[in-house]
């Protein structure tokens, strides 16, 4: 996976938050798997398995 090919549209206000510091990556990314219901193997588990999985 090229990451940088994946973050290239993202919004410039966006990416300048990443880039400071000011936005928790981790966090988001945790809170979307939680959403989708995935644990931390991307198995799908339940949305609420998911929750506790990522302490959301």
């Amino acid at each position: 996976m090229n990451l940088l090919e994946h973050l290239q549209p993202l919004p410039t206000e966006l990416l300048n938050a990443m880039a400071k510091g000011e936005v928790d990556t981790q966090a988001v990314a945790a809170q979307l798997m939680a959403e989708r219901g995935l644990d931390r193997d991307g198995k799908w588990v339940g949305f609420e398995k998911a929750k506790e999985v990522w302490r959301i």
